[in-house]
């Protein structure tokens, strides 16, 4: 890992740990179309699915795959975050990595991976996308599943430019793909990036066959891994 990726990994870390304590009061979805998501995540994966949740944060969809009979094995790379999800009732593997970085798994070790929450929303560059894609479909088997959920470019976080909202959250937008997101109460910031739907498949391919909707608040991603082509 160069000095910049370093630098990119600890301000996200840091964000991410600083938030962790408050993040399922503060900043997660609640209520029942929060519950309906999860469990439509759910459905869409091949039936009992070994399923990798990367940024699996505070684990709040960790019970959803288990309640449809899949076997979860979440990963994260914020420390904090992984002390919240390992409190859960149901305990699952955890893995403390930087999914950024080649993924410790073996080939083939997964049947759906889902990305939820914005995980994928803070690459180092577009080019980091599809070398995750890559190490994806390494760790899928061919035909898995991959679920992601990102930012819309459309989507318009309320209030004026900057201005923080009653939980000390704001947003700054820099141009069409970048903006900041900012914690006034833990005191941190991180960039993310959001991405046209267009871009996300074309990024994912040809790791993935992906197929990306944008109802223009989030975008949601529904891929299938490719087969290596053989000597590859």
């Amino acid at each position: 890992m160069g000095a910049a990726d370093d630098a990119r990994a600890g301000g996200a870390r840091g964000f991410y740990d600083a938030i962790a304590g408050r993040y399922d009061r503060v900043y997660a979805a609640r209520g029942r179309e929060a519950g309906a998501r999860l469990a439509e995540v759910a459905a869409s994966l091949p039936a009992r699915s070994r399923a990798l949740v990367l940024g699996v944060g505070t684990g709040r969809e960790l019970t959803s795959l288990l309640d449809a009979g899949h076997a979860p094995t979440g990963l994260d790379f914020s420390p904090r975050m992984l002390e919240h999800a390992g409190r859960r009732a149901r305990p699952v593997p955890l893995v403390l990595a930087d999914f950024w970085q080649p993924l410790p798994f073996p080939s083939g070790a997964f049947d759906a991976c889902v990305a939820l929450h914005g995980t994928l929303a803070h690459p180092p560059s577009k080019g980091a996308i599809a070398s995750l894609a890559a190490e994806l479909a390494r760790v899928l088997r061919p035909g898995g599943v991959l679920v992601i959920e990102a930012p819309s470019p459309s989507w318009d976080a309320g209030g004026a430019p900057g201005e923080a909202d009653d939980d000390g959250r704001a947003v700054a937008r820099l141009d069409a793909e970048h903006s900041v997101a900012e914690d006034r109460v833990a005191n941190v910031a991180v960039p993310f990036m959001t991405l046209a739907a267009t871009s996300w498949e074309a990024l994912l391919a040809p790791s993935f066959r992906a197929r990306a909707t944008d109802d223009g608040r989030e975008i949601r991603v529904i891929a299938s891994a490719v087969a290596p082509k053989p000597g590859a």
